[in-house]
Order: structure tokens, then sequence, then C-alpha cells
């Protein structure tokens, strides 16, 4: 994006703030007392292609903007629970957020003003909701602040264009696809580029002005594998902000075909259907484990809440988990051991700027990931976890989650302490996590408070040393007894970038972890669809 481009748009922000601030007022109703617009213009390029030939190949340019019009006080105004309900999915402001992809003064504004009139309605009927609530249910956050004044900060990040060569990309993916050909068990594949670029501009009433960049770049393959006996999906992701780290094809199509045999392995393995006892979880899987399990439990956005459980609220001081662990996550972090990180960002969606936070050290938990809005009466510190998608409220979440280790133990010394809790529980066997999909975990106070990841690779370990392939199962638990059974924990960690969705939509993320032993973690039956053959092969392998 050129700087011409970039201070049109400042210069429309400023303006509507200005005439808002200054004049948005409906008769008997409450002022704005902060207005805050925080702009996205996303330069994106997807291309995908399936056994050999290009199926969608798009270019596309967009531009929201997500207003943030408070009303009353900083003291007392509209927003409630944290922000995690705001603003409602079903808003009529929703259709607004997009803006013109031109850089058109008057067209701008125009886009801006009718968003912070619509805005500015759902404010005053959320405040006067808010005080009628108030009148009859007792609100546990009410001496709390409603939101945190900061002082103006003023940052413009140099300015880049998504760069892409797209005769390259369509000739990798192309390539790549087609090695699914080789296999009649896989019914359905493809292999993706996705090449995106976004430059943030936010703008404030107290004076704040930030610009900034973001970058993402991403390889997907996918395979559905279908068999008399397995109806497996095995997706192989690289998430980067540096295209240069993507694998260059022979890498990639070396890494497709691991992944193809290890399908063949798990076809041949045992089904599975529920198990209770010991788990290694390697490192990828023990990053999830930890993401799932404590992560979305340290989002202070949650403790504000009267929906939420809060299970970490009244442990700050206290043994949480093994004394070997310790987390903190740093936003400002860029790289790892030479290789980008997705949850990197020096500005927060609230325009604050991002700190590094210690959240959990030697196993005793010490602070939360936080926003403006505060968690105290007095002495709120914000560390500027503030993050959203597009139109939802940005929330305090994890940016880049770093889980440290004390412990000195190998894979090998984990595989061997493994078998001791098999030979001390009378198990035949125990169980040990290779590679994991993704996850979720329930937080909210009506429901169980409880957390599940998804199995793509597992095996069972018998007391002899014999490893065999299973499927079909995931790993559940609740959080503080999952915890309480870190039995070790090893020395070499992982990096996995990635995605992660809550209330505030799906931010990019980056997690860091060891090798983790827990004395008894639950496995249970995968959710899996019967699906019959298909009557034909498929067409090249008629002969």
């Amino acid at each position: 994006m050129k700087k011409k481009s970039a201070t049109k748009i400042l210069s429309a922000m400023h303006q509507e703030i200005k005439r808002s601030k200054n004049l948005l007022q409906a008769p008997g109703h409450p002022k704005p007392y902060f207005i805050s617009y925080l702009v996205r213009d996303t330069d994106h390029y997807t291309v995908w292609s399936t056994y050999g030939a290009i199926g969608h190949n798009q270019r596309e340019h967009q531009r929201s903007c997500f207003p943030d019009i408070r009303v009353g006080s900083f003291t007392y105004d509209q927003v409630t629970k944290g922000g995690l309900t705001n603003p409602d999915d079903d808003s009529d402001g929703n259709s607004l957020f997009d803006l013109p992809i031109e850089d058109d003064q008057d067209a701008l504004q125009f886009s801006l003003w009718r968003l912070t009139d619509s805005a500015y309605r759902e404010s005053v009927k959320n405040f006067h909701r808010r005080k009628s609530r108030d009148v009859s249910y007792l609100d546990e956050n009410r001496a709390f602040p409603s939101f945190q004044k900061q002082r103006s900060r003023k940052s413009f990040s140099k300015l880049a264009t998504l760069a892409i060569d797209r005769d390259k990309w369509e000739t990798y993916v192309r390539q790549a696809s087609k090695i699914f050909k080789r296999f009649p068990e896989i019914k359905n594949s493809s292999v993706e580029y996705n090449g995106t670029l976004h430059t943030k501009f936010f703008v404030s009433s107290e004076g704040s002005e930030h610009v900034w960049q973001e970058s993402f770049h991403s390889l997907t393959a996918y395979a559905w594998f279908h068999t008399k006996k397995s109806n497996e999906e095995a997706t192989i992701v690289f998430n980067t902000r540096l295209p240069k780290e993507l694998p260059t094809l022979g890498e990639f199509t070396r890494r497709i075909l691991s992944r193809i045999e290890k399908l063949y392995l798990v076809d041949s393995g045992s089904p599975m259907t529920s198990y209770s006892g010991p788990v290694l979880l390697a490192p990828r899987p023990a990053g999830l484990f930890i993401h799932e399990v404590v992560g979305h439990r340290l989002e202070g956005s949650r403790l504000l809440s009267d929906e939420e459980g809060k299970t970490l609220k009244d442990k700050v001081g206290k043994k949480i988990m093994h004394p070997d662990l310790s987390i903190y996550d740093d936003p400002t972090l860029e790289s790892w051991q030479g290789q980008s990180l997705l949850g990197h960002f020096q500005i927060d969606d609230e325009g604050s700027v991002s700190k590094k936070v210690k959240l959990v050290e030697n196993g005793v938990l010490k602070n939360f990931l936080t926003t403006r809005i505060p968690l105290k009466t007095k002495g709120h510190l914000n560390n500027g976890h503030a993050r959203n998608q597009r139109y939802e409220r940005p929330i305090s979440r994890m940016g880049n989650l770093m889980i440290e280790s004390r412990s000195s133990l190998s894979w090998q010394q984990l595989k061997k302490k493994l078998l001791t809790l098999v030979h001390e529980q009378g198990l035949p066997f125990g169980m040990i996590l290779l590679e994991v999909e993704g996850g979720e975990t329930g937080t909210e106070a009506y429901n169980f408070q409880a957390f599940l990841g998804e199995v793509t690779l597992a095996l069972k370990i018998f007391p002899d040393g014999r490893e065999e392939y299973v499927k079909g199962v995931d790993f559940v638990g609740t959080p503080l007894a999952a915890l309480s059974h870190i039995a070790a924990v090893g020395s070499q960690r992982e990096l996995d970038n990635g995605f992660c969705g809550a209330e505030s939509g799906t931010v990019p993320v980056s997690t860091i972890a060891p090798a983790m032993l827990l004395s008894t973690l639950e496995l249970q039956a995968k959710d899996t669809s019967k699906v019959t053959q298909y009557a034909l092969p498929l067409p090249w392998f008629d002969s």
C-alpha cells in the first residue's frame, strides 16, 4: 500500500471521529465519551488445485471498519460481560462494516458516517438495557470502571504491498496435487496456497493513531482416505508470515507422501472406542492441550462475564500445574529459532501497545491476559491482548503462547516413564499422541468445564516396547483434573503456527511447547460417519 492511500484513509477517519465526538447525540440519550475506528485493508490471493488442475484462482481487495462507540462514561458505559457478547451477531450495523476500496474521501466518510450512526444507536440501546438490568440484578463487576483511560500514542510502520508470483504458485499447487493420483484409496484431495496482507489503521478520540501491517502465507494439502475399514480426512498445513519459509515443492510432496504412508498404517491399525490411563503427548499435541485447557481460561475478559465458569479466577498465587512448567504470552516476539510467529503484533486491536505477560511461573498462576476493560477497581494493568477478526468486539486473546520447561528429559526417557506408569496401573498398554488437528473447550458457567482435542495420529505402546497405530479417538477431560495429572515434561520444544476461533473471531496464534506425560488422560471414540464405497474406482484406475 502507498503512503498516499494511507493518508486519505486516516484523514477520513479523523474527520468523522471529530464530527461524531462533537455533534453526535440523540435528545435524552447519552453522548459518546470515546470513539475509535479500526480499519482493515485486506489484500488476499488464493489458488487451489485438485488432481493437477486449477480449480480456483482469485485475488481480492477488501476494506472493513470496526467502530467502538462508547456512551456514558469511563466509569459506566454500555459494554458488559467483558465484551464477550457485543455486538450482537444479528445487529443491523453488521451489513455496514465494509468500506470502499478506492481512496475517495467523500465515499470513505459517507461509509464511516453511516456505520457510526448505526453503532451509536446500538450503544445507546445497550446502555439503557444495562441500566434497566442493574435495577433488578446484582452485577458483581459493577464497582469496576468500564474502560481504562489511555494516553495518546502514534506509530506508522513502513508499508509494503502483497507481492505474489502467480505463475509460481499455480505451477506449485498443480504439481503437488498430482501426487494424490497415485492412490486409489484417496477419493478426494486438493492443494491450496493463500497469501494475505492486512494493513490496519487505528484512530481514536483520545488522539491515538497507528498504522501497521500483518502478513500471512499458508500451504494446505487435504486428502480424504476412504476404504472399507477407514474414513479418514488428513490435512497438512504450513502457516507462516514469510513466504520464503514455506517448503519447496520437493519438501512439500515428501511431506504429503509421508502423511499418506501413515494413513495406510492407521488403516491397518486397531480401532478404539475409549481409554483412560497414561498418555504421552508429543510437543504439538501438548501445545494444543495447554492452549485449550489453560490458555482460554487465562483470557481476562472471561472473568468479567457472569456467564463464564471462571475456572482460574481464585487461583492466582496457587499451584495449578507441574512445577517444571512456566507459561508466558509475548506478542512482541517476531520469530523463534529462525521461524516467524503468527501470533506477533506490536499494537493490539484497541490501539494498545502489546506486552509480554508472565502467566504461570514454575506451576504457579501469576496473571491473566488483559485489555482496556479493567479487571479491578484500581491498578488495572492492560497488557495489550485485545484482538478481533472483523465486526466482533475485541476481547483478550492469546498471541505467542510460550510454554517453558525446566526438565532435561528426552523423548525416549518420557517413553520409559510412560511404560513405568502402564506397569504401575496394571494396564495392557499406554497411549502416545503424535499429531492433532484442532480442539475446543467450554468455558461457560451453564456448560460442562471440559475440553477436546482432535487426534489424527496415535499409537498404542505395549510393556515390551511394541507400538501399534490406532484410529478413531480424541482426547477429552476437565481442566483442573487434567492439569493435576501432568507427571513429567520434556526438554525439547516445537512451534505450532495456526489460527484460533473464539467470541471475537478467528485470530492468528503461535504455541511453543515441550512434550508432556500425563498419568491419566481420557480418550473417547471419534465422531465418524459411515460412508459406502463408490460403485466405480477413480477414472484413471479403470485398467
